[in-house]
């Protein structure tokens, strides 16, 4: 299972911060239409008969955004080769709008290899994703500013996530007017009331300003319905890694 909800580290961040009451609900936003169209699975082999998936967004022809402890082998203990990784982006019901294997990929400098990572790996918990073939799509804006729009998010910000759960693991589950809000200890991450179960680790927050979608984190762990909060990764975690991808 990709995405594995984090109760320990949850506590401990939610003894400081207040949140809002679960906001998140099934939007009628088009799966087909951009951005949700450049979402995809990043569908993982893990060995004979194993499979896994979790959720990426491209963001670049070439450049998917998830997360690392999507790419680990827990059963091995290891991190899987490249060519066992693919992305397959608008995927619904065995269609997709574009396909490619990985060639390599980049992930936090911090990430451990652990079940349950500690708040600094979880913090670093992303990797971005070279491809085999580039994808004729229109990639999505990563957000890597600091601070910038993310602390001044107030309480009418749209927030979008999508990702494909495991039990409904070939259309995009979709979830609009989240609730995030950044939580600042030694670590810096990003808490959120959408929810999110098995195969939607790497999942995007998208920030829509002005009407223009904006990656502002990646979902790394949480709980399935949203009643308690989410963690993810801002994006500007990635900032060296995806500032060389984005410039289109």
């Amino acid at each position: 299972m990709r995405h594995r909800s984090q109760p320990a580290l949850g506590r401990a961040l939610l003894g400081a911060l207040l949140v809002s009451p679960a906001y998140s609900q099934v939007a009628a936003l088009d799966p087909t239409a951009w951005p949700l169209s450049s979402l995809g699975r990043v569908n993982v082999v893990l060995g004979v008969g194993r499979r896994a998936h979790c959720t990426g967004a491209l963001i670049g022809p070439r450049h998917v955004l998830t997360a690392a402890h999507c790419l680990y082998d827990y059963k091995r203990k290891l991190w899987v080769h490249p060519t066992s990784v693919h992305f397959v982006a608008g995927y619904s019901r065995g269609e997709h709008k574009g396909y490619s294997q990985a060639a390599s990929y980049q992930k936090g400098p911090k990430v451990e290899e652990a079940d349950r990572p500690q708040p600094v790996a979880a913090s670093q918990d992303w990797a971005v994703i070279e491809l085999v073939d580039k994808l004729d799509l229109k990639p999505i804006k990563v957000h890597l500013e600091e601070g910038g729009s993310v602390n001044a998010l107030g309480e009418d910000a749209r927030i979008v996530r999508a990702g494909y759960r495991g039990d409904r693991a070939h259309v995009l589950n979709i979830q609009q007017d989240c609730k995030v809000k950044v939580e600042a200890h030694s670590v810096s991450l990003l808490l959120h009331h959408c929810g999110a179960a098995s195969g939607e680790s790497g999942s995007a927050l998208l920030h829509f300003q002005g009407g223009e979608p904006l990656i502002i984190g990646i979902v790394v762990g949480g709980s399935r319905d949203g009643a308690s909060p989410s963690l993810a990764v801002p994006a500007t975690a990635s900032r060296a890694a995806v500032a060389s991808v984005q410039k289109w």
